[in-house]
């Protein structure tokens, strides 16, 4: 089963690159189409709130498929074809069938994301998930590091160019699939109505305390990193004196997760639920560093350490969801929780756009203390922390 990880890993990578590269090619599509960025958030919003909103059902419907691969492909084939569609249509039509066509690319989201990820305990034996999150964190390190400026820099080749690499990369991604022996567990799921699917999805989240705990501690702490993302081009004009100083913090963050994504997998996470409250409140002190760096070598070194703290919670989050989720709703519960956390980013963002009125330092404060207050949450949700090495088997 080992031998199964390359071709999932492959897949895993150009699927995440496309999802990654989608929502700068709308932003810098719409600049040089339409010469509005604004305009292109609404775009970019569509596709991210389509993705929110259906990764409960997205996630059920995987479930209960009898045919996996053919759902997985039927998803990858929808992104690059909706994409595809935008890149015709606008500027030549109406405005509303961008959007319409945007969120039709979002459903598409929690399938390569999130439900990915729940099939690997299908393809890898369970002595080696640990280090086969590992290379599956690093796959989403990868593809944010190198999709969305790939993407953004095609605009030099042809206006309409970005939106055509997530496209093609969702191809390839399908053409890898083809490779992959996914096959329906035998659970029932199938037989189960949609809405009774949902039905246990939330109460496996709910119900369970250490999936509970993790969900609840992720989802807030998710959301307190929003700050760093809208404080960014206040503190490269204050501390750097450039706008485009901005692309080297992100980017320093983003850096830091792939050293780190490297590291576990060598040295996978043995003890997840304790990794979900550490890299949690490791988080939030970075994001106030960020913000208390007095000069750029130390708000790069404290991006860079946020960037490490990232791909460890990411595999805790993962083998946590594994072990505490019953069979037939795995990959429910894995996009209902990306769900989300996507929707408490978005939450904050707005919050924190608003608290950037008054100062950078409100917004900072206000992202390390949601990471503080998912650690205070999240203890006071769950279970004691298990003291065992081997968390494979269920409690």
């Amino acid at each position: 089963m080992a031998s199964r990880l390359p071709n999932y890993l492959v897949t895993a990578t150009l699927a995440r690159s496309a999802t990654e590269s989608a929502g700068p090619a709308l932003l810098v599509v719409a600049v040089a189409v339409l010469g509005s960025a604004t305009t292109g958030s609404y775009v970019a919003a569509c596709m991210s709130a389509s993705a929110a909103l259906a990764g409960p059902v997205v996630g059920a419907q995987l479930d209960r498929s009898r045919h996996p691969r053919r759902a997985f492909a039927a998803f990858l084939v929808l992104m690059a074809v909706a994409l595809a569609s935008v890149s015709i249509v606008i500027g030549r039509g109406p405005l509303v069938v961008v959007l319409v066509l945007a969120a039709a690319a979002g459903l598409a989201y929690p399938a390569i994301t999130g439900a990915w990820s729940a099939q690997l305990s299908r393809l890898v034996p369970a002595d080696r998930l640990g280090h086969a999150y590992g290379y599956d964190a690093a796959t989403y390190s990868i593809a944010s590091v190198a999709a969305p400026p790939a993407a953004a820099a095609l605009v030099a080749v042809y206006a309409r160019a970005p939106l055509w690499m997530p496209a093609v990369l969702a191809l390839l991604a399908l053409l890898a699939l083809t490779r992959m022996p996914l096959h329906p567990r035998d659970t029932g799921a199938a037989s189960l109505p949609l809405t009774a699917a949902l039905r246990d999805g939330v109460r496996a989240l709910t119900r369970q305390p250490a999936l509970r705990r993790s969900t609840v501690i992720t989802t807030v702490g998710f959301a307190g990193t929003a700050a760093v993302f809208v404080a960014a081009p206040v503190l490269a004009q204050d501390r750097a004196g450039s706008l485009q100083f901005t692309g080297v913090i992100l980017g320093t963050v983003a850096a830091g997760g792939v050293l780190s994504s490297a590291a576990l997998t060598r040295w996978p996470v043995a003890r997840p639920d304790r990794m979900v409250i550490g890299m949690t409140a490791v988080g939030g002190v970075c994001v106030l560093a960020i913000g208390l760096a007095p000069t750029v070598p130390l708000l790069l070194v404290a991006a860079f350490a946020l960037g490490i703290s990232e791909p460890p919670l990411l595999t805790a989050i993962f083998q946590v969801r594994i072990r505490e989720s019953p069979e037939h709703v795995q990959s429910q519960v894995f996009t209902t929780a990306a769900s989300l956390r996507t929707s408490a980013f978005a939450a904050a963002t707005a919050t924190c756009g608003w608290l950037l009125r008054d100062s950078v330092s409100a917004v900072i404060l206000f992202g390390a203390g949601l990471h503080l207050a998912a650690v205070v949450i999240g203890l006071a949700a769950g279970p004691p922390l298990p003291p065992r090495r081997h968390w494979v088997r269920r409690r």
